[in-house]
């Protein structure tokens, strides 16, 4: 992506929506669908609070400052492998309540005409083609003819910002966060073998679980690092999340950091239930 102008900016990155599933968050408030009613659960209201919590954060840093928000994949959860974990399997109320919940957060944040959305295309059976239609219906960043991206590189402040989906994984015990630290060292050093400037941060959700690392290396004197993430989610834990994942603590929430007019990269943080 061609650099935007220099102003000071927060990058807010969300993932892992998974709109429609019902352990994912959703308004507080009953539903009725066409084939189905939901009543949300305490945790799903409790998510909601920290929703709109970390929309009044954000409004709160972003004062006279450009915002940028990701979302980082998985929007909605979709209808696969028979799943009985869904609030409605229809597509179109996924697609409506993710948007609901996406237009109601910008709202809370003071999202500006000088602001800017992206989305990124989560796994496909989820998510199918629907975060191109979610993307132009809420006004999202185009890549080319499309409004959504497999990967995005995005230049802010002269900082490269890399967001991608899929992964490293988290890791867990005396392994937290090795998985991070290993892909965004190999990353960096493929990007220098192949010429390519590496990204400053690399941003990944997918795996539900934040994690944060950064690499760093001394060339010519010269200490030159990239900070790795790993999104939380807003989904709590599913059959087969359980199965996968047994006894893991599950976190709920966003990641935003700041990036200077001089090109600083500061105040990272999570903002976690």
């Amino acid at each position: 992506m061609d650099d935007l102008p220099m102003k000071d900016t927060i990058v807010v990155s969300l993932s892992d929506m998974h709109s429609g599933g019902s352990t994912a968050l959703c308004f507080n408030k009953f539903h009725d669908f066409a084939d189905r009613n939901h009543t949300p659960t305490d945790q799903q209201a409790n998510m909601f609070a920290h929703f709109e919590k970390c929309a009044r954060h954000v409004s709160a840093l972003r004062k006279k400052k450009r915002l940028i928000i990701v979302h980082d994949g998985d929007a909605v959860e979709g209808y696969h492998h028979n799943t009985s974990q869904v609030i409605t399997p229809i597509r179109n109320e996924q697609v409506k309540m993710h948007t609901d919940l996406m237009k109601h957060f910008m709202k809370l944040v003071n999202f500006g005409k000088d602001d800017q959305l992206y989305y990124i295309k989560g796994t496909e059976v989820h998510t199918m083609q629907e975060e191109n239609q979610i993307g132009k219906e809420m006004g999202a960043e185009m890549n080319g003819s499309l409004y959504a991206f497999d990967e995005l590189n995005l230049t802010v402040n002269g900082k490269n910002l890399w967001f991608a989906h899929k992964g490293p994984s988290a890791g867990k015990g005396a392994n937290q966060g090795n998985s991070l630290h290993n892909f965004i060292r190999d990353l960096y050093l493929d990007c220098v073998a192949a010429g390519i400037a590496p990204p400053d941060v690399a941003i990944f959700g997918h795996v539900h679980t934040p994690r944060y690392r950064v690499f760093s290396r001394v060339d010519g004197g010269q200490i030159e690092k990239m900070e790795g993430w790993i999104l939380p989610s807003w989904q709590m834990k599913t059959r087969f999340g359980h199965s996968v994942a047994a006894m893991q603590i599950n976190s709920i929430g966003l990641a935003c950091f700041e990036v200077g007019k001089s090109g600083d990269i500061f105040n990272q943080q999570f903002v976690i239930m």
